[in-house]
């Protein structure tokens, strides 16, 4: 496995970059709703799009702060190495021997009081699938974790040329019952949530959500200049 190589001023301008120079320019808004405010410990996410990585880190360097670790898949991360400077550690999942040390790291990360981000879906799937298939290495970590949040994301167009982001997180407390169980619990709460946040998107809930990033020149703004400029 890579572990993470966490730079403080990579951080700082990747994410200028990120903020002003790709989600600006591929989304109209970043929406975020916390139900209960995220503390340190383990963070688990949907994995609906290659941007959940970036939206995440988004999130982080605007409102939580927390300076997480992120475990990827191999194949991410040495095509992306930089990543390791923002935090991203790799697991290779088709070897027990290597999940068992990613596992291990991210373990030992928690238990010094750092976050760990983590996709239990382990890739990423169409956000309107179900069921849903985690695997149990979060479980595993939820028992050296201070606390377990999870989050979702939900990708909407709706009246823009370019879509909106939904962000939900909330708290849970995995039950101490045998890991099969701890699963199903898990994979039941991650349910929950995307259909909430899913509904949110469908009925337009943004007063619920605080804007993180918004585009100040929407689209059909500059397509209806150019259209004038057409017409002269």
């Amino acid at each position: 496995m890579q572990k993470a190589q966490k730079n403080k001023l990579a951080e700082q301008a990747f994410h200028l970059y990120l903020k002003e120079r790709l989600i600006r320019k591929q989304f109209h808004r970043i929406l975020y709703r916390p139900d209960d405010l995220p503390v340190p410990g383990l963070m688990l996410a949907t994995h609906g799009s290659w941007w959940d990585g970036m939206i995440l880190f988004h999130l982080d360097q605007s409102v939580l702060h927390q300076n997480p670790y992120v475990m990827i898949d191999e194949h991410g991360l040495k095509r992306f190495p930089f990543f390791s400077r923002l935090g991203a550690f790799s697991i290779d999942r088709d070897s027990l021997k290597d999940v068992k040390m990613s596992l291990n790291y991210a373990k030992e990360r928690l238990q010094e009081g750092s976050s760990v981000w983590m996709f239990p879906q382990g890739e990423e799937r169409h956000q309107e699938e179900r069921p849903l298939q985690l695997a149990s290495g979060a479980t595993y970590l939820a028992k050296a974790a201070r606390s377990v949040s999870i989050f979702s994301f939900y990708y909407s167009f709706s009246h823009e040329q370019q879509p909106d982001v939904y962000i939900r997180t909330r708290q849970i407390d995995i039950p101490p019952n045998r890991t099969s169980n701890q699963t199903e619990f898990l994979t039941a709460a991650m349910t929950r949530l995307y259909d909430d946040v899913r509904f949110d998107a469908m009925s337009e809930n943004v007063e619920a959500y605080q804007v993180l990033t918004q585009r100040t020149d929407p689209l059909p703004v500059k397509t209806e200049r150019w259209l004038k400029a057409v017409r002269r």
